[in-house]
């Protein structure tokens, strides 16, 4: 008698489970894997918006309208502490037509402003970067820093290939006097979206 109980309660887990599973792929898609600017797996200060910010809507696609650059958000943050970009990571999101780009934020969320640029450089230097893309654009944070209070960077300056479809790559272009810029490079003129969350940015693309 105990045996058969054992055995339907085990029955029912597994039913239970594959249900369970089964809902979740229904409802979420498949998206690429999320790929980080720093190679560290940080987390942002929640980790329940980190994973809604890189995996889009928690069920099926984001509705939220769509719309060209320029896009500007003007806010007042009391410094010190200044707001550091501690990370960049990037998702395709294929089943819903969009590329994603999250920018995780230790602190108040800064002022941002999204514009198109005709030439991606280096802040302070005035140096050409040559990136990826037929169009781009360029995310300015402010006021911001993309380095720890001892000066280490927070993310490598290194140019980051994704190639996904409306987001072909990016770099962290400048992180002086207050001032960080990421520049995006495009495969041309799309729609972008933007979004935050407690601690993360994130810029939907579109073509």
């Amino acid at each position: 008698m105990v045996m058969r109980v054992r055995n339907c309660i085990v029955g029912s887990a597994l039913t239970l489970t594959t249900a369970v599973l089964s809902a979740g792929c229904a409802a979420g898609g498949t998206a690429s894997p999320p790929s980080s600017g720093s190679g560290a797996a940080r987390l942002g200060p929640s980790p329940g918006s980190l994973a809604a910010a890189i995996a889009g809507a928690s069920a099926g696609c984001d509705r939220t309208a769509w719309r060209s650059a320029p896009v500007t958000v003007t806010r007042t943050v009391s410094v010190p502490p200044v707001p550091v970009l501690a990370d960049v990571r990037t998702a395709q999101h294929s089943e819903c037509g969009y590329d994603r780009l999250v920018l995780d934020i230790s602190g108040p969320m800064p002022s941002y402003a999204v514009r198109y640029v005709n030439r991606v450089t280096a802040d302070a230097s005035g140096a050409a970067i040559t990136l990826p893309g037929r169009r781009y654009l360029l995310i300015t944070l402010r006021s911001a820093q993309a380095h720890s209070e001892a000066g280490v960077s927070t993310i490598s300056r290194n140019i980051r290939v994704p190639g996904y479809p409306s987001l072909r790559s990016w770099v962290l272009a400048g992180d002086s006097e207050g001032v960080v810029t990421v520049a995006v490079g495009l495969p041309a003129q799309v729609s972008i979206r933007t979004g935050e969350l407690p601690g993360h940015l994130y810029i939907d693309f579109r073509e």
